[in-house]
């Protein structure tokens, strides 16, 4: 019996999902163009890439991909139909990479480990990221020198760039950019918490449903909207809209989302901070708009086609597209953007007013 692990069906270990043996095998098929994107960090970025999918689809019909990631970003890519083969980021997917061929390698994160990496993929051509002997950050292709020059000149990317991310990548990938939405799959049954959660608290319907993220992520404290702001745009939305306000967040939320809902004069909903990856995306899929500052809610609610009134401070608001679905509002402080990660007093947030975001809300609901 001829075994055939050239098949894209081929696992060795166990039988494939046909549970025929190869020979003469109608399902047999051989590996096309085989792609290897690594792109690890951060969630909201790796949601962010997967635009980039349908553009290499176009570009490589006959193609195969396999996406290493952090596992925690797991669950945004494993619906994905685009991606044939989701890595995890560990020993084992490293060793095996590292006696794999690939034709092609995307390497977009910039970390030394993810770098070397890359660097040691066996794949005549490589587009991206990599490191160098001196083991720094270097480039594999001309086009992505501006996407490395991001990094280290402040005036390019807080001022001068107009592009956005899905530009930028496109650019170093060297694949035509054609504007693509996010590619994300959320299966049916994510939403049943959500739906649940809907009818034992007997949510009024024909009323907007509009989604507090509070967060600020785990990076960026900066990013954070204070507590007083939301307070006041509740009492906005269930006062002049009637809206039925819903409280979003993980685990880091969980005391600024019970103060929220403890001091709020108005009912809220608070969604809890414990829900999975996709129970956290299944609530948003059921909102119909979404306020958040510059975190993974914003990019979920995003790639689930939600208008969005984003909230930027110490990031750059050009860089994000909500595909004329929602606001970027910016104050625009001297000071801002600056990437900081502390800041005592972050002006850049607190000075976009409720009154201000309650506006552009009633502009999409």
């Amino acid at each position: 019996m001829r075994l055939r692990p050239d098949c894209v069906h081929f696992r060795g270990d166990r039988p494939c999902a046909f549970k025929r043996v190869c020979r003469d095998c109608p399902q047999f098929t051989p590996f096309p163009t085989r792609i290897l994107i690594i792109k690890c960090r951060a969630q909201g970025d790796v949601l962010r890439t997967t635009p980039l999918l349908p553009a290499l689809k176009r570009k490589y019909p006959l193609s195969h991909i396999t996406w290493l990631t952090d596992r925690e970003s797991l669950d945004l890519l494993l619906y994905n139909p685009y991606v044939h083969r989701l890595l995890a980021y560990d020993p084992e997917s490293v060793l095996t990479l590292q006696v794999t061929k690939f034709d092609l390698l995307i390497s977009l994160d910039k970390e030394p480990g993810l770098t070397a990496v890359a660097t040691q993929i066996k794949a005549p051509q490589k587009r991206g990221f990599g490191m160098n002997e001196f083991g720094n950050l270097t480039t594999f292709n001309p086009a992505a020198e501006y996407a490395y020059r991001l990094g280290v000149d402040d005036d390019l990317k807080f001022f001068k760039n107009q592009k956005t991310y899905q530009e930028i990548i496109h650019e170093a990938v060297e694949v035509p950019y054609a504007r693509d939405e996010y590619v994300f799959g959320l299966p049916a049954e994510a939403s049943e918490k959500a739906r649940r959660f809907f009818k034992l608290r007997r949510v009024p319907g024909r009323r907007p449903s509009i989604g507090l993220n509070t967060g600020a992520g785990t990076k960026f404290e900066t990013k954070q909207w204070p507590a007083h702001r939301y307070l006041k745009l509740i009492l906005h939305l269930t006062q002049k809209m009637k809206a039925n306000v819903f409280l979003l967040g993980g685990p880091r939320e969980r005391e600024l989302n019970r103060l929220l809902a403890r001091r709020s004069r108005a009912r809220v909903y608070d969604t809890g901070t414990d829900n999975s990856l996709l129970e956290f995306a299944g609530f948003i899929s059921l909102l119909d708009l979404v306020v958040t500052s510059d975190t993974l809610g914003m990019h979920l609610a995003i790639a689930l086609k939600k208008p969005v009134i984003a909230l930027f401070g110490p990031t750059c608001p050009q860089e994000i597209d909500l595909y004329g679905r929602g606001t970027k509002l910016f104050q625009g402080s001297g000071c801002s953007p600056c990437y900081k990660q502390t800041c005592p007093d972050a002006v850049c947030m607190s000075e976009i007013t409720p009154e201000r975001v309650f506006t552009e809300i009633d502009q999409f609901v």
